[in-house]
């Protein structure tokens, strides 16, 4: 889970990446968005917790998260 886990976090950060690097326009984005979510979903409510997890840990104000 936690492979498949990560496997998600690194695809929406890339689709972040490709967005602000200009390599997709907005529609783009949010397609491979919209799939991301819809695979995660598909794996299962552990891996989506997990994914959820980390992307809530990362949000500024997080406890535990430096500035």
């Amino acid at each position: 889970m936690a492979t498949e886990a990560k496997r998600f976090l690194d695809e929406i950060e890339g689709n972040v990446d490709a967005w602000y690097l200009g390599r997709m326009d907005y529609d783009a984005f949010h397609a491979h968005q919209i799939a991301t979510w819809d695979a995660i979903r598909a794996a299962g409510p552990a891996v989506e917790e997990a994914v959820l997890r980390v992307l809530r840990s990362r949000l500024p104000g997080a406890p535990g998260r430096r500035a």
